[in-house]
């Protein structure tokens, strides 16, 4: 989770406060949003709750707890942990804090979302569906600072011979996410 500059929460104007969302228990941990302005900066997650709050806490320093008006930011988590997994267009629809990522790694985590649950595509297929074919490895670095995991699903991404390669909160947390999706075995196939 990438540090915001420290601003103690007394000194913001509502539309700057961080606040998150209640946890919520997801395959293999618990999530929050991290929200700003009506704006998701974050998805938080970690693999319990005392894990999730504290990595909030030090990533966004003077996050307070949203009140009950925020509900509706939830309902993508939601829906992703009773198995209704959002397809490209829900996905793209919600209103990300886009300017804390490249212009590379928007098209790529664009790209990562059009793979739909319970399949998988390459870094390579995903490189060039972001405008870089044989950008493999860049598509692998925009992925791996992608502020909005579970959603934008970079846990679909795999090797081009289709192995499990390369995420951040481990392999048994991808693995755990592609099986609740039913992509395993991991079988390549392409971001549409």
């Amino acid at each position: 989770m990438s540090k915001e500059k420290q601003v103690s929460a007394g000194e913001r104007s509502p539309l700057e406060r961080i606040e998150y969302t209640p946890p919520m228990r997801m395959p293999h941990g618990a999530a929050s949003l991290v929200l700003r302005g009506g704006r998701i900066l974050a998805i938080a997650w970690e693999g319990n709750v005392r894990l999730l709050l504290a990595g909030i806490r030090e990533g966004f320093p003077g996050a307070r707890p949203a009140d009950g008006r925020k509900a509706t930011f939830r309902k993508i988590l939601e829906r992703y942990a009773t198995g209704k997994f959002p397809a490209a267009r829900e996905i793209l629809s919600q209103p990300f804090a886009w300017e804390r990522v490249s212009e590379f790694d928007r098209k790529v985590l664009e790209a990562t979302s059009r793979v739909p649950a319970g399949s998988t595509a390459t870094y390579g297929d995903v490189a060039r569906k972001a405008g870089r074919p044989g950008a493999a490895r860049a598509a692998g670095g925009a992925l791996g600072r992608n502020p909005w995991p579970i959603v934008i699903p970079c846990h679909r991404i795999v090797g081009a011979s289709g192995d499990l390669t390369g995420f951040g909160k481990g392999l048994p947390a991808k693995r755990a996410l592609l099986a609740f999706e039913s992509a395993l075995p991991v079988r390549p196939g392409g971001a549409q």
